[in-house]
């Protein structure tokens, strides 16, 4: 009977456990190629359709990498 318990303690406690993802902001038009660390970024300016949130796993697995205004920032830190 404890062990049922202790199984399901742990269960619980792993099952509904969220992992937090890195998110990111994209421009939805189809010649996108880049994401972005903050929603005012710098190479976000030129997009003319809607800018949409998504996670960085997201963005990488459509081919988009990291914009090149935050990627000389991040190099600077």
């Amino acid at each position: 009977m404890k062990n049922i318990l202790l199984v399901l303690i742990i269960f619980s406690l792993t099952a509904f456990q969220q992992i937090k993802e890195k998110e990111v902001y994209v421009c939805k038009s189809v010649a996108s190629k880049r994401y972005h660390l903050k929603k005012n970024c710098k190479g976000l300016t030129s997009c003319k359709t809607e800018i949409k949130k998504t996670t960085k796993k997201k963005a990488k697995r459509y081919g988009r990498t990291l914009c090149k205004w935050e990627r000389k920032l991040l190099k600077k830190k």
